[in-house]
């Protein structure tokens, strides 16, 4: 017998409330594959078996509806097609979940009444915080000479000394007031101390000169901004590492914790490993 468009709707819908209702509970979801498998759960179970396989989990409602379509819309599927069908829908399912990401919005700058968005220096902060294995830190300027960024590398030498990877990727050029970054983050984090050891990574000598197409040479920028940590927390955001980007300037940035900050640190890896990015120290 030939599903129609009707019989095919209406079994693929009882599958996603079968599959939405148990995928979460990972032995309910086992224990229906087995029962199928087993051929103890078919198109012709009734109330007692379905309770058997479920032993009191709920989901009861959904397998009911399932086992009911299938034997009304979709009876010539066998036990084996129907299995195939229920653990490739897990799987996806499972596949979305590893897939899926939170996106908040975070902002530097004057207090506003009612807003809903964190602000900058307490997400790097709590984010820093929570880094068990490795830190990204991409910046285009950082300024030590503040009370809030010197608490910040003090956090990140205190990580470092807790056995935590932390690399940095800042841009080469000098900056206002004639320090460049890697000497703004030598003077406060010696590159010689070597119980919180760090990675300093900038653009390589190849790449730090580009021509204009009116044949002008001039400096390429680092202009990113980036903190990540264990490749799952990531905040992208318009401020540098500076007390006026924690706190005084309007910067808004998306704070991604999933597969996309995973994402975005191996981009910085394939930098690296391409010989765009080199270490400095």
């Amino acid at each position: 017998m030939d599903m129609t468009l009707t019989d095919m709707s209406a079994f693929s819908a009882a599958c996603s409330n079968l599959v939405g209702q148990v995928a979460a509970n990972q032995l309910l979801a086992d224990s229906i594959v087995a029962a199928l498998e087993s051929g103890r759960l078919t198109a012709a179970s009734g109330p007692v078996g379905i309770s058997k396989v479920l032993k009191g989990a709920p989901g009861s409602h959904n397998l009911t509806e399932f086992i009911k379509t299938w034997r009304s819309s979709a009876s010539h599927l066998n036990t084996s097609d129907v299995t195939a069908i229920i653990k490739s829908s897990l799987d996806c399912y499972s596949l979305a979940r590893t897939r899926a990401h939170t996106v908040d919005t975070v902002w530097t700058g004057p207090e506003v009444a009612k807003s809903e968005l964190r602000r900058t220096e307490a997400v790097v902060r709590e984010i820093i915080d929570n880094a068990g294995n490795e830190l990204l830190i991409v910046g285009y300027w950082l300024v030590v000479s503040t009370e809030q960024i010197k608490a910040l590398i003090k956090l990140l030498v205190k990580k470092a000394r807790a056995g935590v990877h932390i690399r940095f990727v800042f841009d080469p050029g000098d900056k206002p007031g004639g320090r460049d970054n890697f000497s703004a983050l030598n003077s406060f984090w010696p590159v010689n101390l070597a119980e919180a050891p760090r990675e300093v990574y900038s653009w390589s000598e190849h790449m730090t000169k580009t021509t204009s197409k009116s044949g002008q040479q001039y400096d390429r920028k680092l202009h990113a901004k980036v903190i990540i940590a264990d490749r799952n927390d990531a905040l992208v955001t318009s401020a540098n590492l500076t007390h006026a980007g924690f706190l005084e300037n309007l910067e808004m940035g998306l704070r991604i914790q999933g597969l996309m900050a995973g994402a975005l640190v191996r981009h910085f890896d394939l930098l690296i490993e391409g010989g765009v990015l080199e270490r400095r120290a």
